[in-house]
């Protein structure tokens, strides 16, 4: 099952229209702004603009002294929820500490399909295997190894073969596909960026 996320930051019109979001904090705004109603608010509500926008939602709201992020909080109740694939929207602008936080999250929950998406990039976790990964609109990808991995890149600009990636090298950054795809192949997870 599939669900959306929207966060703190203006991120551009959501890719998918056709799931339910969540508004996170002020990502509320962001989605009536879309002529989207939130299943759910969730947050400490300390960015959101204007209170009287959650007259009519449900909200599940936090203390702003606690443990874990809003965008945490919000995962962890969509995989309570029995959901597997999220999109998430409003967590790569502003402080870089809450972005870094967003990383973590991708890397704890690399089991699950999320995709972090803003105007100019897509970010995700590749597991293990083989990916056939479509341009889809977008100029560059890079990937990132998340521990020591052997990686193959076809059907780009720069290929690869069977060359190990370690998580303090960049070697794999601003590739560009021969077409409309590439194929990776990793032995470990890697993170996966596609920029415009």
């Amino acid at each position: 099952m599939k669900i959306g996320l929207y966060c703190g930051f203006y991120a551009g019109p959501v890719h998918d229209k056709n799931i339910e979001y969540i508004g996170v904090d002020k990502g509320v705004e962001f989605l009536l702004q879309q002529g989207i109603q939130p299943l759910l608010a969730i947050g400490d509500m300390d960015s959101l603009s204007h209170e009287e926008l959650l007259t009519d939602l449900d909200i599940q709201r936090y203390s702003s002294i606690k443990d874990d992020t809003d965008t945490a909080l919000a995962l962890q109740y969509v995989f309570s929820k029995g959901y597997d694939e999220v999109d998430i929207y409003g967590v790569t602008q502003g402080r870089m500490d809450h972005f870094m936080a967003v990383m973590c999250l991708l890397e704890q929950y690399q089991d699950k399909h999320i995709v972090i998406y803003d105007q100019w990039n897509k970010i995700q976790v590749l597991q293990a295997g083989k990916h056939i990964i479509d341009k889809d609109g977008y100029s560059y990808f890079s990937v990132f190894a998340l521990d020591e991995s052997i990686i193959s890149l076809k059907d780009c600009h720069y290929p690869l073969e069977h060359y190990t990636l370690k998580r303090t090298d960049p070697l794999c950054v601003s590739n560009q596909m021969q077409n409309d795809r590439a194929i990776i192949e990793t032995t470990e997870s890697l993170f996966f960026i596609q920029s415009i």
